[in-house]
Order: C-alpha cells, then structure tokens, then sequence
C-alpha cells in the first residue's frame, strides 16, 4: 500500500514518544519517495553521496541477557563507509554505524571496548506511518542477521559474555519529506523501533536502541520527496 507524503513537520523531538506511545500506528509500510539535493524544491540526487552522521546527546543501548539488565551509554555516532543514492526509483543507502565513547552502566563492574562498530547496513528512506516518515537500518546478510555485537568484561564482572544485538532499526525523521537541509535530524528510541516494526533483539529479548544523530552529505542540502 502506498501512502500519500509527509504533511506536517515534527518540531520538537521530546513530544514524539508521548506521541508515538498514545497512537495505534500499524508499522511503517512503503511509499515512493528519492532523494534530492540542492535548495528547494532541489533536484533528484544523480550517483551516489557520502553520508556522515553525528550524534547529539548521549546515546544508549538496553538488553537483558539472563535476566541481568546490561545498560551501554555512548557519547558519539559515526556514519562509517556510508553512501545514499537512488536505485530501483526509491532513496537506499549503504554503510556502517560506529558508537565511540561507549561505557557500561549496568551491570555494575563491567567493561567494554570504547566503540561498537556494527555490521555492514543497508537503509532505505521509503517508509510511513502516516504523518511520519522513517529510515530503515537493516544488515546486508537478512533482516534478522547479527547488528553488532560487544563483549562484557572485568575480573569483577558478574556477566562476562559475548552480547549480539540481531534485526533491523527504524530512525524517524524529524523533518517533512520535501524539507531539503544541510543536516537532517533523525532519532531511534524503542518506542519509535515497535511502532515503525523494527525487529532489534539479544536473543528473546528485546535491544533498546536510543539516539539522535544529525546526517549530512557535506554542507550541501538534501531530503527526500
């Protein structure tokens, strides 16, 4: 089913969950949208863009793994090898997402490598929720393949062990489609990813992926239409 484009922007962020959590949105379903480039209206993005990403705030990532809540924070988001362009008629991109400044906050005693780097991603810019309009992280080896994964460490760690976050996660743009800008503001909290019907998990248990990053292609203007 395709649904008619973004109506109305989304100015302030902190409104969104309340939002979201009070909505009985079904999940995002396909629509037809491209990039474009350029003041606008601008025009259809021609080949390929690098895309960089910046976070804003502190990030977090929240699991249990038998029955043990594990809490990362992380300062930083990097778009690692990213591009976006238009194939099949509809905005894709490739890359990575790297966490820097990663800490564990639960369990207590335990520590982990100081950034995450996930598997190789793929995203299309092609979904709805009526009047929101997302990005969809998915690994390149299924949508149910291995996101990332970390190792708990420390002599004192009371859960030494391997965790590996597996699915898909849905970012949710905060500007309307056809709103060309030079940094798009897009966010993911676990609200928006079970809205949107991401699938992100450790094991049976869900991964809670939340952060806002500012995406780029240079200086340059872009969005979708």
């Amino acid at each position: 089913m395709r649904l008619k484009k973004l109506g109305t922007a989304l100015v302030v962020v902190a409104a969104l969950g309340a939002v979201l959590a009070n909505s009985a949105f079904a999940a995002a379903t396909t629509t037809d949208v491209k990039w474009y480039t350029g003041a606008s209206p601008g025009t259809e993005l021609s080949g390929s863009k690098t895309l960089t990403a910046s976070e804003e705030g502190i990030g977090s990532f929240e699991t249990k793994v038998s029955g043990t809540q594990i809490t990362l924070h992380m300062t930083g988001t990097e778009c690692i090898e990213c591009k976006i362009e238009n194939s099949g008629g509809v905005a894709v991109g490739s890359g990575k997402l790297k966490f820097t400044g990663v800490t564990v906050q639960t369990p207590a005693k335990c520590s982990t490598s100081t950034s995450i780097e996930t598997k190789a991603l793929s995203l299309t810019a092609d979904w709805m929720i009526e009047p929101f309009s997302y990005i969809k992280f998915v690994p390149t080896k299924g949508e149910e393949a291995e996101f990332a994964q970390f190792t708990l460490t420390g002599t004192e760690c009371p859960l030494k062990t391997t965790v590996i976050p597996k699915g898909t996660v849905f970012f949710l743009n905060i500007n309307q489609t056809g709103n060309q800008e030079a940094t798009q503001h897009v966010n993911t909290t676990i609200t928006v990813n079970n809205e949107a019907g991401g699938t992100l998990h450790v094991g049976t248990e869900a991964g809670m992926l939340a952060v806002t990053l500012n995406l780029s292609i240079g200086g340059t203007a872009f969005g979708t239409h």
